[in-house]
């Protein structure tokens, strides 16, 4: 059963060929997925930008459980309160930062 669908064919050299082959396997996707989508607009993804995402999603729950454990550190012991209190503060801003660096990747 023949396709319905159009082949369009272009000439590349054997360095644009590899480039091309790279960054489509950086993707998971096939050489002619990715020229589809990068020529129709669509934005595309790399596996690196996904792993990074899920790696700084992980920090940010370690910071979390920090500063729980910080929290019920605080109320056990009034002697630090003041300094445990300043790297709540600390953790919890750079804790907003990790979150906007994230959501803009």
């Amino acid at each position: 059963m023949p396709s319905k669908k159009k082949v369009l064919k272009s000439y590349v050299s054997e360095a644009e060929y590899c480039e091309i082959k790279a960054k489509a396997q950086q993707c998971s996707l096939s050489a002619s997925e990715l020229i589809k989508r990068l020529t129709l607009g669509h934005e595309i993804k790399s596996r690196e930008d996904q792993q990074a995402r899920r790696e700084l999603l992980k920090i940010n729950a370690d910071l979390a459980r920090l500063g729980g454990l910080l929290k019920m550190w605080i109320l056990d012991d009034d002697k630090h309160r003041l300094d445990v209190e300043k790297l709540l503060k600390d953790l919890r801003q750079r804790q907003k930062e990790l979150c906007e660096k994230v959501m803009s990747l």
